[in-house]
């Protein structure tokens, strides 16, 4: 590597582990809802080695109506090591997500055989909206796409190098994968399959070792295989294996997501389908904590370099070209995933992202090569993803925040009032749930606050006659989304209320 690229390399992977650590954790202030379910089990796991109700070591979470596993078991040996923090809560992504830069790279750098290609690949990973937010705080589903990765780069490099111990290693990663996100279920199969036939046809792998790859994978696999399938065929009984179980949930909803279980099956391809591609392009499902509307995941100009990339991928695409195939498999089986599940967003398709920047890259060089203009072409690219990155992280750490902290799917100020009623001496915490929501409870237990005494109202009556009747060591909370009858202290929706 000359030394202008290796400067140019270090210079890239500093800016992306320094955007994403800065203000860690508290960059996103919030917990989001999945985040503590997520959390309050990790922590009875990091104490008792089972769950809340009380599940030793399960393969599947049902939490919201289903969750993966690895980052619950990340986080437990977090939270057992630190304690229970948001800094040990939210350390395995980050973790996790600074990796990913480095074996994106690698992976870059070996698929195309062009550092150059793995440089603007590497930038535009580090200024992405998509990677940087969600290395920042701990949603189940982003653990995917980064053991996605690691599987791909382990899977080329044993095929590049014909090195069988790499592509058996590459078979563990897929596998860890189906306990990262429950789409991944119809992704890795449905990709090994038709990379396996590719390979026993271009006699890049022998049949033996085909056999050892199957077997590996199987038995990592069958535990989680074997969860969807008591659940989707209702057998009533959950499985222990030792201290591990395979888990029956009697309300697990994330087997009914896809369009095998939709009523019409036509119709909601046609939606999976508009949906699906309406995320890819636009970059953005209405989620602003997923993306954001201004920036997307990868900024919405890649697009045009992504349909340069696939266009010469597939234009000069030959049979014994490993690379293009993993790519265009990695694509299309990315796309048919999208049909498959139902209402597509930013995270159902996060096995696509990583593809994406990838081809981005690909597209940027291969213009360049065709360009006249080389100078200005490659000054013009420089700067608009330039001002696109610094805008993003001037947007990121100011008003990010504002957007995502009334959110529903966040706390909406709940978690920074018990975070200012901790520092109190009031003993007697009162707190509105008059929409009986879930959360609540498992906020209130990450707190962990044993100094103070927590009671629910959950009738408007009851509210109003303790507001009226506050004591010395009392303290009331209040929702006040879509009411104003109140005064305090507001903390975004909510209202702290004392005598």
């Amino acid at each position: 590597m000359e030394k202008k690229n290796k400067i140019i390399l270090v210079i890239l992977i500093i800016i992306g582990i320094c955007v994403r650590i800065y203000n860690f954790p508290n960059a996103i202030s919030e917990m989001n809802s999945d985040e503590i379910m997520t959390t309050v089990h990790a922590t009875s796991i990091a104490a008792t080695g089972k769950t809340l109700e009380g599940m030793s070591y399960p393969v599947y979470l049902c939490g919201w109506g289903g969750q993966s596993v690895v980052l619950l078991y990340l986080m437990a040996i977090g939270i057992k090591i630190l304690g229970t923090t948001l800094f040990a809560v939210r350390l395995p992504m980050l973790i996790v997500s600074i990796i990913s830069i480095f074996v994106f790279y690698d992976f870059v750098k070996k698929i195309s055989k062009s550092e150059t290609i793995a440089l603007i690949g590497l930038g535009l990973l580090v200024i992405s909206p998509w990677h940087i937010i969600q290395s920042i705080w701990s949603l189940d589903c982003n653990m995917f796409p980064h053991f996605l990765l690691i599987a791909m780069d382990f899977l080329y490099t044993g095929i590049s190098t014909k090195r069988k111990w790499v592509i058996y290693l590459s078979m563990v990663f897929y596998a860890i994968t189906l306990y990262c996100y429950g789409v991944a279920i119809y992704f890795v199969p449905l990709f090994l399959i038709v990379i396996a036939i590719y390979l026993l046809r271009t006699k890049n792998i022998q049949l033996k070792d085909l056999i050892i790859c199957i077997i590996i994978f199987t038995i990592l696999a069958l535990p989680i295989v074997m969860t969807f399938a008591i659940n989707v065929l209702q057998i009533k009984q959950s499985i222990k294996i030792f201290d591990i179980t395979i888990p029956y949930y009697e309300y697990l909803s994330r087997t009914q997501d896809m369009i095998f279980f939709a009523p019409n099956k036509i119709m909601q391809l046609g939606k999976n389908i508009v949906s699906t591609l309406g995320v890819v392009i636009g970059q953005y499902d209405g989620a602003e904590w997923n993306s954001p509307k201004l920036f997307g995941t990868i900024y919405q100009i890649s697009i045009i370099f992504i349909i340069i990339a696939i266009y010469k991928i597939i234009k000069n695409y030959k049979k014994e070209d490993v690379s293009s195939t993993i790519l265009i498999t990695w694509l299309a089986i990315s796309l048919i995933t999208g049909t498959i599940v139902n209402n597509a967003n930013i995270n159902r398709l996060n096995s696509i992202w990583y593809l994406l920047l990838l081809l981005t890259a690909i597209g940027i060089y291969n213009l360049y090569e065709k360009i006249k203009h080389k100078k200005i072409y490659k000054y013009t690219i420089l700067s608009i993803y330039t001002i696109l990155g610094i805008s993003f992280t001037i947007y990121f750490y100011t008003y990010f925040n504002q957007a995502i902290d009334k959110s529903g799917c966040f706390s909406r100020g709940f978690y920074k009032s018990l975070s200012y009623v901790k520092n109190t001496d009031k003993t007697d915490i009162y707190y509105s749930n008059l929409n009986n929501d879930g959360c609540m409870k498992l906020y209130i237990q990450f707190n962990n606050d044993s100094n103070k005494k927590y009671h629910v109202i959950e009738k408007e009556e009851e509210l109003k006659n303790k507001i009226d009747n506050i004591k010395e060591n009392e303290i009331v909370i209040v929702d006040m989304k879509n009411r104003n009858d109140y005064k305090g202290y507001k903390i975004d929706d909510y209202m702290v209320i004392e005598k």
